[in-house]
């Protein structure tokens, strides 16, 4: 179903009549979530400030049965929204994509925007993201996240996940001009590419969203990237958590390659190739110590090049030793992830699993929302 043609000025407020409304898509946010008591407060908070019209939005929160005070707070910001409606639905399997399904299956509108609890969108993210999809033509559209860190280990990680050196060609990550991309974080997608290619996977405890991408983009359609999408995100404030999080990217990129064969980009290729010639290199040169001089010579210059970055980023809390430490994590966790996959054929440390890819069951005409045009 093609979206209604919409004014280009969509997302600026001040250029929306109020009567244009109805000829707007209706959208449906949703938000698989986890024990976000801290944060769901700012990121709800901004989408009730969102300056779409909030007559076009509902708010479908899917909460993976969080115990640290989370469902308090959703009450309370269903007790003070009123003009939007926050629905909340359980998610007993407490998995993202999961979760994702279950928000869609109940989901009224044509526009289905992914967001995170996290994350803070800006004012008009909503409707810059339906003015991406009527300009591009594109499937899925999303924008560039900016990486607030809370803590000074924090806002060190936010610096490596926001550099090349960290991520590469990552451009909702580093930046960049509008154009098509392989992925986008919190994307705004059409409903009825679901229809096409299925939900998503349940059996991608991460990487979800990028699996989606590989089959939106096989189907032949397009993923679009426009830097006027724009949202803060809150990345992990300790090494420990973000080990685990990198570990589990490299990990579960593996299960898309399995799915996707020839999905690998070359960002994603150097981290296991880095760390698969260090220990190939370390454990050569106890016996050849050429092996051993080209160890060395690697490791060096991988510490100059983080080192300059270190120390040209660096600032109070965000030291030189906090940005370093945060880069080797990043490339080594992943990495080293992506290694177990591979070694373990996906048993080590979390277990493969076929696709399993839900269609999108068809909503009768009570559960969709108005047409734009009605």
């Amino acid at each position: 179903m093609p979206l209604v043609s919409l004014p280009r000025s969509v997302g600026h407020s001040d250029d929306m009549a109020v009567g244009d409304a109805r000829n707007l898509p209706f959208v449906s946010i949703v938000l698989p979530i986890r024990n976000e008591a801290d944060h769901i407060g700012a990121c709800i908070g901004r989408l009730l400030d969102q300056d779409y019209p909030h007559e076009r939005m509902e708010i479908i929160v899917v909460d993976g049965m969080s115990d640290d005070g989370t469902r308090a707070r959703l009450r309370e910001l269903q007790a003070t929204s009123r003009h939007v409606a926050i629905r909340v639905i359980d998610n007993p399997a407490m998995i993202v994509p999961t979760g994702l399904n279950l928000a869609i299956q109940a989901a009224r509108g044509d526009v289905i925007v992914r967001m995170d609890g996290h994350t803070t969108p800006a004012v008009d993210y909503v409707s810059a993201c339906v003015a991406a999809l009527r300009t591009s033509g594109a499937a899925n559209v999303g924008g560039v996240i900016e990486p607030t860190g809370l803590t000074p280990m924090g806002e060190a990680i936010a610096i490596v996940t926001s550099h090349p050196l960290g991520v590469g060609d990552a451009k909702y990550r580093t930046g960049g001009a509008a154009g098509n991309v392989d992925t986008v974080p919190f994307g705004a997608f059409r409903r009825d590419v679901f229809e096409r290619v299925g939900l998503f996977d349940e059996s991608m405890v991460r990487n979800q969203d990028y699996e989606m991408n590989v089959r939106i983009r096989r189907a032949g359609e397009s993923i679009y990237l426009d830097p006027a999408i724009r949202s803060v995100y809150t990345p992990r404030s300790d090494i420990a958590s973000l080990w685990k999080q990198y570990l589990q990217y490299g990990w579960w990129r593996v299960e898309t390659l399995r799915r996707h064969p020839g999905s690998l980009r070359w960002r994603q290729a150097v981290p296991p190739v880095f760390v698969a010639a260090l220990v190939v290199l370390a454990l050569a040169g106890l016996a050849w110590p050429l092996a051993a001089v080209g160890w060395l010579v690697m490791v060096g210059t991988y510490g100059v090049l983080v080192a300059a970055v270190a120390l040209r980023r660096r600032s109070d809390r965000a030291t030189p030793a906090r940005i370093a430490l945060a880069f080797a994590t990043v490339h080594v966790a992943w990495g080293a992830g992506f290694a177990l996959n591979v070694l373990s054929r996906g048993r080590y440390p979390y277990r493969s699993q076929p696709p399993r890819v839900p269609a999108l069951q068809p909503a009768t005409r009570g559960d969709r929302a108005p047409a734009a045009d009605s």
